[in-house]
C-alpha cells in the first residue's frame, strides 16, 4: 500500500473525484486547495452545470491523482462543506491509498474515430490507456518508430461534455490483420505511445478507461 508522502501532492493538483449514487458511480473533476497532514484535505467543491454538486457530510468519495508515473487512488469521507461564496470542502485524511504504475497501465476497449496527420477518420482507436492506444486503419499510418499527430474526441461522464485531445505519438508496432472475409483488403493495427500529455488530459483519459471498464463489468 502506498503512503501519502509517495504522492508528492501539490496545491492546485487536478483531481478526479468519484461518488457512489446507488448502483451508479458519478465522476467529477476538482483541484486541491491544501491539506493538514494526518488531519484533512481541502478541495474545491466540484461544479456541474454551473452549480456546486449535491453532496452530504459523511459521504465516501474516491480521489484519483496522477503523480509522476503512478495513478494513486485515495478513499476519503466528507467532513465539512463550505458553501457560498467559496464552495470548498474538507475531506478526511486518506488512510487507504492504492497505486498503479502507468507503464503497466490498464487498457479499455473503445471505438473512437481518430484523425491522423490531419486526415479525418483515418482510423479507429480500438483500445486505450493513459499512455497509449491501438489504432485500426485500412492502410499503414506510417513507419515503425515514426512520429504522427493524432486527435480524437470522447464524452466526459457524467455530463457527456465532449473532450478533445491533440497529441503527438510514436508508432511502436504495426501489424497486418487477417481478413475475416475472402478477398477483403487487409487492415492494420498500430500500437502508439502518447507524448507528454497534459495532466488534465491524462485525468480525462483515466476517467474514460475506468468508465469503459465499468460498462464491461
Amino acid at each position: 500500500m502506498a503512503t501519502f508522502k509517495d504522492i508528492n501532492l501539490q496545491v492546485g493538483a487536478r483531481l478526479q473525484m468519484a461518488v457512489q449514487n446507488g448502483a451508479k458511480q458519478l465522476i467529477y473533476y476538482t483541484e486541491l486547495i491544501g491539506y493538514v497532514d494526518k488531519d484533512y484535505l481541502i478541495i474545491k467543491t466540484p461544479v456541474e452545470n454551473g452549480l456546486s454538486i449535491q453532496i452530504q457530510v459523511g459521504e465516501q468519495v474516491t480521489l484519483r491523482i496522477l503523480s509522476g508515473v503512478d495513478v494513486f487512488t485515495l478513499t476519503c469521507h466528507v467532513k465539512t462543506i463550505f458553501r457560498a461564496p467559496h464552495h470548498y470542502m474538507h475531506l478526511s485524511f486518506p488512510t487507504d491509498i492504492q497505486s498503479i504504475a502507468l507503464r503497466g497501465a490498464i487498457r479499455a476497449k473503445v471505438n473512437l474515430p481518430v484523425q491522423v496527420n490531419g486526415i479525418a477518420q483515418a482510423g479507429v482507436i480500438a483500445d486505450i490507456s493513459v499512455t497509449g492506444a491501438a489504432i485500426i486503419a485500412d492502410s499503414a499510418l506510417g513507419e515503425l518508430n515514426q512520429e504522427a499527430l493524432i486527435s480524437f474526441d470522447f464524452p466526459i461522464k457524467p455530463t457527456n461534455q465532449s473532450a478533445h485531445i491533440d497529441t503527438s505519438v510514436t508508432i511502436r508496432s504495426i501489424q497486418q490483420l487477417s481478413s475475416k472475409k475472402k478477398d477483403a483488403p487487409p487492415r492494420f493495427s498500430h500500437g502508439v505511445l502518447f507524448h507528454e500529455l497534459e495532466l488534465t488530459n491524462q485525468v480525462m483519459l483515466l476517467n474514460l478507461v475506468y468508465e469503459s471498464m465499468n460498462r464491461l463489468s
